[in-house]
């Protein structure tokens, strides 16, 4: 029996929810205003990225400026660092290590990247892989992707996002100085001042430049540049659910700004810097923006602003009242606001004036917003703290496979009422039998099993069950009554996130599959059934 992790559908099919491109920023409020609140999580210092690895593990890796990486998992922060990085770093100001991505195949491959400054002053992309110890990383593993010089000492960027098309997208500034003296922002041969957008598949050694990247045919333009007109892009993160991207760019002396890019774009915008700050023409009050793409939203340096630091989208079940927000900070102020599309604009609110310098903020796995200062790390909450448990209901009706693997998938139908889950998992040749012959169940590349059990919470524990001798295009029941082969446990982080643990008897197999929606038909109904 062929039971090697394989997905249902080729990649044609995994449809993505294309979102459309706002209008100006509006001012407003929401029905209900959040009240934000911060839980201090961990006393780690220095903290400039919070990231998870999205391998159901839910532990938090915190990355250190200085070159370390520790693990949070469980209420803790581990003494052992994940990694340490300190003899490759050099930190100080703006420089040091300043973010890491897990590979969307990590729980599989094990491995990682990192965006740091090397001795050189040079900025470095590198892959690292876990060790056998998964709260240890392989620092003998240490593979350079990609060296990019820096003229400067400021404007590293460099926030590292895996988009929902398994791409790497990484932001650069512009090399530093003030007011971009070597015009690298409109400078379409230099990766400086721009978003670029590269496809790290170890099968290609370092990289690859995915064929569909928007100025691939034009030999004036950079093959890795997805977007450019960018200053210092300090955190970019992309939205769980719509696939659409944010990056906030550090402005100069006045204007502060985020940028929106939906998921629908086929690349190509330019965000104006050096050409404009904000939403304002630099050196006078008139300058050509033919072909630019002005923020959403912009602030000035009024009241003690200085600093955008680029947040993130709440996409958990906790606080209803900041689902679908994207809360970002300020450095120097400590203010936070909430942004979100209002029809066809966007909506902004101030969620809290505190204290706080903000290097950053992070998503957990269960979707919980982190926010790291300069004394550790905290938890934000709309009013107490609620735990992010999601709960299993009949919006999680569809068609799931594994995307990276081919030849399998899985029907999940929920009985909310009864409080049962029932389950088909399905595999088959990858290429299409001839038409004259017949499927038929128990044939080596044509299989189901099905699963049934109860479910609490966002967990759903079930029996396996072989079926044998039936015909896939026949409605004639099968001669053989199914018989159970083993047990399976599914565990929902959210609407379009999942991981199958199975343990087959006969034959003896057993593993871990994340899983996700063919198509995000469903989502909403899910999330409105939570």
């Amino acid at each position: 029996m062929n039971m090697k992790l394989t997905h249902i559908l080729n990649s044609q099919l995994a449809v993505r929810f294309v979102a459309a491109l706002g209008a100006l920023v509006t001012a407003g409020l929401w029905a209900e205003d959040p009240q934000l609140e911060f839980t201090k999580i961990s006393s780690q210092a220095g903290v400039v990225d919070i990231v998870n690895a999205g391998d159901g593990s839910n532990r938090l890796f915190l990355v250190e400026q200085s070159g370390l990486i520790y693990v949070h998992q469980n209420g803790e922060t581990l003494a052992a660092p994940f990694l340490d990085m300190e003899d490759r770093v050099t930190a100080g100001g703006e420089r040091g290590l300043l973010s890491m991505a897990f590979s969307p195949d990590y729980h599989a491959s094990g491995y990682f990247y990192v965006w740091y400054t090397a001795d050189d002053g040079g900025t470095v992309l590198a892959r690292y892989q876990v060790s056998n110890d998964s709260n240890l990383a392989d620092p003998a593993s240490h593979q350079v992707v990609l060296a990019v010089a820096q003229p400067a000492a400021n404007h590293n960027g460099g926030r590292l996002q895996f988009g929902p098309d398994g791409m790497l997208y990484l932001g650069l500034g512009d090399g530093g100085g003030a007011n971009d003296p070597s015009g690298n922002g409109q400078n379409s041969g230099t990766l400086l001042g721009k978003l670029i957008r590269i496809d790290v598949d170890p099968a290609h050694g370092t990289y690859a430049i995915p064929d569909d990247n928007p100025f691939t045919t034009d030999n004036l333009v950079e093959d890795e540049i997805w977007a450019l007109g960018l200053r210092n892009p300090w955190r970019i993160s992309f939205d769980s659910e719509t696939g659409d991207l944010f990056i906030a760019d550090v402005g100069q002396n006045a204007y502060e700004e985020v940028n929106f890019q939906s998921a629908g774009s086929n690349g190509g915008e330019n965000y104006g810097w050096n050409i404009m700050e904000g939403n304002h023409c630099r050196g006078g009050n008139v300058c050509d923006q033919s072909g630019l793409t002005l923020p959403v939203v912009e602030y000035s340096h009024d009241n003690g602003n200085c600093s955008v630091t680029g947040g993130e989208v709440y996409r958990g079940n906790a606080y209803p009242n900041l689902h679908g927000m994207y809360l970002f900070g300020d450095y120097c102020s400590g203010r936070v606001w909430g942004l979100r599309k209002s029809g066809q604009g966007w909506e902004t609110i101030v969620l809290a004036d505190t204290a706080f310098q903000i290097p950053t903020f992070g998503l957990g796995e269960d979707g919980s917003i982190f926010m790291s200062s300069t004394d550790g790390v905290y938890l934000l909450s709309d009013g107490e703290v609620v735990p992010e448990q999601f709960v299993i209901n009949a919006g999680l009706n569809d068609a799931w496979f594994d995307p990276e693997t081919a030849g399998q998938g899985f029907l999940i139908s929920v009985f909310g009422d009864a409080g049962v889950i029932f389950m088909a998992w399905f595999t088959f040749d990858v290429e299409r039998p001839p038409e004259d012959v017949t499927a038929m169940l128990g044939d080596p590349g044509h299989r189901w099993l099905t699963a049934q059990g109860t479910f609490d919470g966002d967990t759903a524990t079930m029996n396996v069950f072989q079926t044998v001798g039936g015909v896939f295009d026949s409605a004639e029941p099968a001669p053989d009554a199914p018989v159970k082969i083993g047990t399976m446990t599914i565990k929902w982080s959210g609407c379009n996130a999942a991981v199958l643990t199975y343990d087959i008897t006969s034959p003896a197999l057993s593993g871990e599959i994340p899983i996700e929606r063919i198509v995000l038909d469903n989502v909403a109904l899910c999330q409105a059934l939570q």
